[in-house]
């Protein structure tokens, strides 16, 4: 399971739904598209901005015409619809991403390393 390194993408993802497609990784899902295409393929990475890549994908575009693409890059603001599959219990993969996003944030202990969030110094 990766979990992004940068603060705001782990906090915007931390925040919305967008870990439950985090932790769809190697699940082979459909994502509809605003034009009315379909992409069918295995997830490799979905960004805190939504940002899709699959492989193995199977492309369908609005006339039916359907392509066979080792590798597809998909920009959040395309996708209308991400089809959760059956197998994969929602409120177990959400839980499993939190635990990985605050296993980053806090490592080395709460009291320990560097803060992620730091305080403000008052005088």
């Amino acid at each position: 399971m990766e979990v992004s390194h940068s603060v705001k993408e782990r906090t915007i993802a931390e925040n919305s739904l967008v870990i439950l497609l985090q932790g769809l990784r190697g699940h082979v899902t459909t994502v509809d598209l605003r034009d009315e295409s379909t992409a069918t393929g295995r997830i490799t990475n979905v960004d805190a901005f939504m940002n899709v890549r699959l492989a193995e994908v199977t492309f369908t575009d609005r006339q039916g015409t359907v392509s066979h693409l080792d590798e597809l890059f998909v920009t959040g603001r395309n996708i209308r619809y991400v089809h959760i599959p059956d197998e994969v219990d929602i409120r177990a993969t959400i839980e499993q991403q939190l635990q990985a996003i605050h296993r980053v944030r806090y490592f080395g202990g709460r009291d320990k390393g560097r803060k992620e969030f730091p305080r403000a110094k008052h005088k």
